[in-house]
């Protein structure tokens, strides 16, 4: 079950623990992940919807400024073009929490493929592993390496 708490661990080095410890923060968009069904979603229409959500939350903590205090103490500003990591980040809660069958894994390949998202990706290497061919999985393994920096990627690939 997708709770508040996962919520938090991935946005704590974008936004500060500060900021993500707020009490109540994480719950819009912990809610909206539960929320999720199949039949009736995407993952690129809930991941708009986590983005929007995310912002909306931003905005009304922030303020216009969208400054944020960071872990080191340093103050940053939240950036729009951010938002779309940090909201692939909070997918990656939902792709975690999936369960593992053909259906899942399909749509995890398409959303992959059609939004480059590094959280389906490494949903894909770390927990669909098995069902992808050796030469789907090297390919897969380089277009992350190639992605990201190798702190973000090494523990698991």
């Amino acid at each position: 079950m997708i709770e508040s708490w996962h919520i938090r661990e991935v946005l704590r080095g974008r936004l500060g623990s500060a900021l993500v410890d707020e009490p109540g923060f994480a719950d819009p968009l912990a809610d909206l992940l539960r929320s999720y069904a199949g039949y009736k979603d995407t993952f690129r229409s809930m991941a708009v919807r986590v983005e929007d959500t995310l912002f909306n939350m931003l905005y009304n903590r922030l303020g216009s400024g969208m400054t944020v205090q960071m872990n080191d103490g340093t103050l940053r500003r939240v950036r729009t073009a951010e938002l779309k990591d940090a909201a692939d980040d909070v997918m990656g809660v939902l792709f975690e929490s999936l369960k593992v069958y053909s259906v899942n894994l399909e749509a995890l390949q398409a959303y992959a493929l059609e939004s480059g998202s590094f959280s389906a990706m490494r949903t894909l290497y770390t927990r669909y592993g098995s069902f992808l061919s050796p030469e789907d999985k090297q390919v897969l393994a380089r277009v992350i390496r190639g992605a990201r920096p190798r702190s973000e990627w090494e523990s698991w690939i």
